[in-house]
């Protein structure tokens, strides 16, 4: 891969992460999530009243929602290139990439879906957004493969002047892992800091995630710049 695809699909991440923010803020709608205690009516009423609003951001999002997979790529490559051998934990980080991104992409099918059709039973369309607003903050599942194997990479011996991957780095990515994987104990609480809009399930990965996503994002972006610089050289 050339440096410069590399550089086009670090600001593909960059700009549909961007556009995801602010259609999820402006049309979905639901940043913060709503209370867990909402009941049907008042969940029903929500997206009787902003059904043309939730099903736009839900087709923007179909578009967006898949932004973790080009960086994924990006740093596989530079994973790959401090491996000897099989690049065993650029493999592991690209799968864990991936298939986080399955989390973001579904919480806006299934918003859309709750608005699509506001004369069903209130009961329905309550399960549909439970079922959204859980996918979206208990995404625990893959992100700790993707984050373990850059740590790893980090924090092992390999160093490289050209790399993205300074020790600092690892440890960001060690405390990001540690913040996500309390996600899942939204399953459990309605209210709290441990709800799902609560501090430390909602807005810690919230924010954390979006400057994970930018501080690599620098780092892959002035590690390239090197590496132009030393092959130019």
């Amino acid at each position: 891969m050339t440096i410069r695809a590399q550089r086009i699909m670090i600001w593909w991440t960059l700009a549909f992460m961007l556009i995801f923010g602010l259609s999820y803020y402006f049309l979905i709608g639901l940043l913060p999530l709503p209370p867990a205690t909402w009941t049907p009516e008042q969940v029903a009423a929500f997206y009787t009243e902003n059904a043309t609003r939730v099903r736009l951001g839900a087709m923007i999002l179909s578009w967006a929602s898949a932004f973790p997979v080009p960086i994924a790529v990006v740093i596989a490559v530079q994973m790959a290139r401090l491996e000897k051998g099989v690049p065993i934990l650029a493999i592991l980080q690209l799968c864990g990439g991936l298939m986080m991104s399955i989390f973001l992409v579904l919480p806006p099918i299934f918003w859309g879906i709750a608005a699509f059709n506001p004369s069903r039973p209130p009961e329905i369309t309550t399960a549909i957004h439970e079922i959204a607003n859980l996918i979206l903050v208990t995404t625990d599942q893959y992100f700790i493969f993707q984050n373990v194997a850059i740590a790893w990479l980090c924090l092992g011996r390999v160093q490289d002047a050209k790399s993205p991957f300074p020790r600092w780095i690892g440890y960001l990515t060690i405390w990001a892992a540690l913040m996500f994987e309390l996600g899942a104990i939204a399953f459990l609480p309605k209210t709290g800091p441990f709800a799902w809009n609560g501090l430390f399930v909602f807005w810690f990965p919230f924010v954390i995630f979006g400057t994970w996503i930018s501080v690599m994002s620098w780092s892959l972006l002035a590690a390239l710049t090197r590496q132009e610089a030393d092959a130019a050289s």
